[in-house]
């Protein structure tokens, strides 16, 4: 493994460079270096300093050549390395990145489902708000007549019931309120007779017309207190206190 390693890191230029240099001393020594010289400075034929010199070089070339060889090649080696540890990176990014893409969804769906329960509550409270008024609009009623107040009321509660409930409420408020007016204009309609006391104060009749209107005030007012029963309102409200994520359908 050392040696591998020591191969790789090995600089091949030097290496050539220190082969050149023993080649260029090995040769001078063999040769000699006077007569090397006097071979090529004399009268030599130039075909003969061309093969000499040739030949004389031609190891030195090799040498180059095989150091560029190896060089590359160890630049190759070390590119194909980088790329390597480069795509680990990448490659732990991209889980990273996939984490937390897979972290995001889950909150974005926790958000959802908070979202979805903070609706639910927030619109079952408002529904049973709509249903203790209609409630608290009957016992209110059970100790005085209806007027102009309890029509606006009754109206307005409708108005607030179709925000929160579907056509139905709203139509069955708005059915009431339509029956008090009724109530209103017929009372208007059909007043009680008045007359004197024999004290100059007006005082209602005690006559039969006025016993049959106050029967059908009672008969009127009974068929809205019947839309108020217990189990009319229950058998209505019911089915809206178990609160849904469909829309509402208006």
């Amino acid at each position: 493994m050392a040696f591998r390693d020591t191969w790789k890191r090995m600089n091949w230029l030097v290496v050539a460079g220190v082969a050149t240099t023993g080649y260029g001393v090995f040769v001078g020594y063999t040769l000699g270096w006077s007569r090397t010289w006097t071979f090529l400075s004399g009268d030599t034929d130039l075909n003969a300093v061309g093969d000499f010199t040739a030949g004389m070089f031609a190891p030195v070339a090799l040498i180059w050549l095989v150091a560029a060889v190896f060089t590359q090649r160890q630049e190759l080696n070390e590119t194909r390395v980088q790329f390597a540890e480069n795509q680990k990176v990448v490659d732990k990014q991209l889980k990273t990145i996939d984490s937390q893409n897979k972290l995001l969804v889950l909150q974005h769906q926790q958000a959802f489902e908070n979202a979805k329960q903070a609706y639910k509550l927030n619109l079952f409270d408002k529904r049973f708000e709509i249903y203790q008024k209609f409630i608290n609009f009957d016992n209110e009623h059970n100790h005085k007549d209806y007027d102009l107040g309890s029509f606006s009321e009754m109206v307005n509660l409708s108005h607030e019931a179709s925000f929160v409930f579907d056509r139905s409420i709203t139509e069955w408020f708005l059915d009431i309120a339509r029956q008090i007016d009724d109530y209103l204009t017929f009372k208007e309609q059909n007043p009680y007779e008045d007359g004197p006391d024999g004290h100059g104060n007006i005082l209602r009749l005690n006559n039969e017309r006025n016993v049959e209107l106050q029967q059908a005030y009672a008969r009127q007012k009974s068929r809205i207190r019947e839309l108020f029963r217990p189990e009319e309102r229950i058998e209505r409200f019911w089915s809206y206190m178990n609160v849904t994520d469909q829309p509402l359908v208006t």
